[in-house]
């Protein structure tokens, strides 16, 4: 039996609510299925998680991009700057609100997997919402360390030394010759 959200109140009306994921081989898997057809969103949190927990945060999701030939989009400026030091040109420049009105619209094409990571839990949970009931055809993933119960997969919520540590495993993963 698969994990379930538990805040009933936290989900509108509907049938749709997240698939919790608990074992990091199964995010593997959806990544690499969704390889070159997926993109990645950076809110303006991932930095502060930087600072929490000390890691570079944004050159793990930098890997994640690189394993899985995808872009990155980002409104936070402490990002663009953190992308351009490092040399990662696959990126763009977007608000995400912009970016979810145009996969709804399906202007983008060819994105099937929209990953999430560092927006402010009600903000992320508001755009994956947008995405659930108004882009037919696109999964959500949130790689956040607290669930988000509008996405169609999420990480359970968890503590961040142990959420950076599955990233840590996942991009190793990811790396990895199949």
């Amino acid at each position: 039996m698969a994990l379930e959200y538990w805040l009933r109140g936290d989900i509108p009306p509907g049938p749709i609510k997240a698939i919790v994921l608990t074992d990091i081989k199964r995010v593997v898997e959806i990544m690499k299925r969704y390889r070159n057809s997926s993109i990645i969103l950076l809110g303006s949190q991932i930095t502060k998680l930087e600072e929490i927990v000390g890691e570079k945060v944004v050159e793990k999701f930098v890997d994640i991009a690189n394993a899985i030939n995808s872009e990155i989009i980002t409104s936070n400026s402490k990002t663009v700057k953190i992308l351009d030091s490092i040399g990662f040109k696959r990126y763009r420049i977007m608000f995400p609100l912009e970016i979810v009105q145009k996969l709804s619209r399906n202007s983008l094409k060819y994105k099937m997997l929209v990953t999430l990571a560092g927006f402010r839990y009600a903000y992320g949970w508001l755009l994956l919402n947008s995405l659930k009931h108004y882009g037919p055809g696109i999964y959500t993933l949130s790689l956040d360390p607290y669930a988000q119960p509008n996405a169609t997969w999420t990480l359970p919520s968890l503590p961040l030394q142990i959420w950076i540590k599955n990233l840590s495993r996942l991009i190793e993963m990811l790396k990895a010759p199949s």
